[in-house]
């Protein structure tokens, strides 16, 4: 109950912001932009647009979360330079709650665009669409984002919007390429490849035969999250020279 407590708490803090906006304008937006391209390309296989769309919002969703994590920072950073989160007597748990907030966010805005989408394809009366694999790219795209948001956490808490900000960018120029290509050996277990790869797998048909690389990144993934906290509880704000 107190972890569901702390999780509202960070949500009221961002009443005032551009926060829930964000999680609700950009998927709207994104949706109604995909709904126009899915029907002014009919001549493009409807398969092939569709992976389009889903490699596309891999690709965005890494920028995306490094500016939503980076600014929620701020906000703590400009409220008390960090105090209310170094205060508490057990504060990895609302590092906890801080990430579980914005990782539900993320996973609402995510939902949102393809029901969206869904929704307006549907309602156009279109050829069939392969909704199967719709379904399954979605919470592996979310299950990919899990890593993103722990890295993006680090990264503005330890330095700043700004390495934030260049982070996100460079692993979204980094999916543009991974979408070009198939991924081998170590290079599948590059954090922000996560989203991409998963797509590549639902649409190639080899989620069953990675079933072993995919349960080592979801326990990657996890011990990430764990590694931050323990990091946070020893964490004594930012110095001036990071």
């Amino acid at each position: 109950m107190r972890m569901i407590a702390l999780i509202s708490a960070d949500f009221i803090k961002q009443r005032h912001t551009f926060y829930f906006g964000i999680h609700t304008v950009i998927p709207i937006v994104g949706a109604i932009l995909f709904v126009f391209y899915f029907l002014l390309y009919q001549n493009v296989d409807e398969l092939k647009r569709l992976r389009l769309l889903l490699e596309l919002t891999a690709m965005v969703f890494p920028l995306l979360i490094s500016i939503i994590v980076g600014l929620n920072i701020v906000q703590e950073e400009r409220a008390s330079q960090f105090q209310n989160l170094l205060i508490m007597p057990d504060r990895r748990k609302i590092l906890l709650a801080k990430f579980a907030a914005l990782y539900l966010s993320g996973i609402f805005s995510l939902v949102l665009i393809f029901a969206l989408f869904a929704l307006g394809i549907g309602m156009s009366r279109t050829e069939m669409i392969p909704w199967g694999n719709l379904i399954r790219s979605v919470p592996g795209m979310a299950m990919g984002s899990f890593v993103i948001y722990v890295l993006h956490l680090f990264l503005s808490l330890k330095f700043g919007l700004g390495i934030s900000l260049f982070g996100g960018v460079f692993e979204c120029l980094q999916c543009v390429l991974y979408s070009n290509m198939e991924l081998h050996g170590l290079w599948w277990y590059i954090p922000f490849s996560g989203s991409v790869n998963w797509v590549h797998d639902v649409w190639n048909g080899k989620l069953a035969a990675n079933a072993i690389q995919w349960i080592l990144i979801a326990v990657l993934s996890v011990g990430s999250l764990f590694a931050i906290l323990h990091w946070f509880s020893r964490w004594e704000g930012r110095k001036n020279d990071e």
